[in-house]
């Protein structure tokens, strides 16, 4: 699923966006799902687990359920926090009920969501679960802003460097194993961090289609330079020039840039 609304001014500053969402070449079915909403600055990407339509069933939950609380909340940034917090907590109840009256072993979904306060603030929330991340291009260079709710990473920071680095490659199969994720338990365990925003940023949200196939060197490359639509298209035929062996979404950001 993906809610699409047009670009839009939040207080004087430009929020441009462009998005993807596709199946990838050996899947035979997307379970992601994009939102990019006209609420204040508003986007999540989600990438539904358990199986063809139920996986992407989750993801479209999250995504409904966490614009559906927004378009209620005050309009202030703390009430916005609020509010993708409880949309986020009734798409997990919905899914998590969901799997066990059809008696699904496993239904879930990842998400990754950034909300913007007010221009003159500077600063933004990422909330997420799961592995979908958010990266913020700044001078060309890609940094990542989240952290991957994986086994590998968990494992990861209690060991020595060397084999933390092992534990924390993507290509390692722990890696792939979610410690948390949106409709897998009672309630949801949702990461939340405030980020600085400056004019010229560029913001990428992503499932892990894309970073698994992209380093972040080469994120930063691709995403730091020349009108979004073109960043698109590279990132699009990069990722399906390495195989795209999953679904793959991203919705990519400029702040404050000149069309």
């Amino acid at each position: 699923m993906v809610i699409r609304k047009s670009s839009e001014q939040k207080g004087g500053r430009w929020i441009r966006s462009v998005k993807v969402s596709e199946t990838g070449l050996v899947r035979g079915e997307n379970q992601d799902s994009v939102l990019v909403g006209s609420i204040s600055g508003l986007y999540c990407v989600a990438d539904g687990m358990g199986g063809g339509a139920e996986g992407a069933r989750a993801s479209a939950m999250v995504c409904e359920e966490v614009y559906r609380a927004v378009s209620r909340s005050r309009g202030d940034f703390a009430s916005q926090m609020e509010f993708v917090e409880f949309g986020l907590q009734e798409a997990n109840a919905k899914i998590y009920n969901y799997a066990k009256l059809h008696d699904y072993r496993q239904m879930g979904s990842t998400a990754a969501i950034l909300i913007f306060d007010k221009p003159e603030s500077g600063r933004a929330a990422i909330c997420h679960v799961g592995d979908t991340r958010v990266y913020r291009i700044r001078d060309g260079l890609a940094t990542l802003l989240t952290r991957d709710h994986t086994v590998g990473m968990e494992l990861g920071a209690l060991l020595s460097p060397k084999h933390a680095d092992d534990m924390k490659e993507r290509s390692h199969p722990l890696a792939h194993v979610l410690t948390r994720a949106v409709g897998t338990d009672r309630r949801a365990n949702p990461e939340w961090r405030k980020i600085d925003v400056a004019k010229g940023d560029r913001f990428l949200i992503c499932s892990d289609g894309v970073h698994d196939v992209l380093s972040d060197t080469l994120i930063g490359f691709l995403a730091g330079y020349g009108p979004l639509e073109d960043v698109k298209s590279r990132l699009d035929s990069t990722i399906v020039e390495n195989g795209a062996p999953d679904n793959y979404s991203f919705i990519l950001l400029s702040v404050g840039e000149d069309e």
